[in-house]
């Protein structure tokens, strides 16, 4: 986790550094696709497969040389869950669970100029992702089990070309995937494309 904040504060430097002054606020949108490094989300050995995941939303920065954003998001995820047993073997057939998520990024954005068209906007921030709803299922997975109010933390960096933003950032859940169970704290990489104004 130290290397997570060292790496923040050292890349909030160079864009301090590097950073040209634009215009003091932004407006954009985003659609992401999201990649999940790890499969196993409890002690019990909850497992993860088949996982689809994405989110989309809105952003508002304001700033001259570093940005403060905050944006507010709608994020889903679609999985198959089963639980594993010391063999290996599934404890009973994977389920469908479905999770929808509010999300409300706060994020430190840095501008580095490349080229006169092209920009380096690396970031750093949290996102609080509330839970809004959990699909019908036969293992009991609901509002009960899954945490209610989950907190990440982010960091990447996307490239603005035009109104065009291209990225991927790195999310590392600081809360728990259950409530009621030791659990782990998932974590993802994210593609995203979207527009800036």
């Amino acid at each position: 986790m130290k290397k997570i904040f060292l790496y923040m504060a050292l890349m909030l430097c160079v864009s301090l550094g590097a950073a040209q002054q634009q215009n003091w606020y932004q407006v954009g949108f985003k659609i992401s696709a999201s990649f999940p490094t790890n499969r196993i989300y409890s002690v019990d050995n909850d497992y993860l497969s088949s996982l689809t995941a994405a989110d989309f939303g809105a952003f508002f920065r304001a700033g001259k040389y570093v940005y403060g954003e905050v944006g507010l998001g709608y994020a889903f995820y679609k999985g198959d869950y089963t639980v594993q047993t010391a063999t290996g073997s599934n404890l009973f057939e994977p389920e469908r669970v479905e999770l929808r998520h509010l999300q409300i990024p706060v994020k430190a954005v840095g501008n580095i100029p490349l080229t006169r068209s092209l920009s380096l906007l690396p970031f750093a921030g949290i996102i609080w992702q509330p839970l809004l709803k959990v699909t019908a299922n036969d293992i009991g997975y609901d509002k009960n089990t899954i945490q209610h109010n989950s907190v990440l933390f982010t960091t990447g960096f996307d490239f603005k070309i035009g109104p065009i933003v291209l990225g991927a950032n790195y999310r590392y859940s600081l809360t728990r995937f259950f409530q009621n169970k030791e659990g782990k704290h998932p974590q993802y990489v994210n593609v995203c494309v979207g527009f800036q104004f």
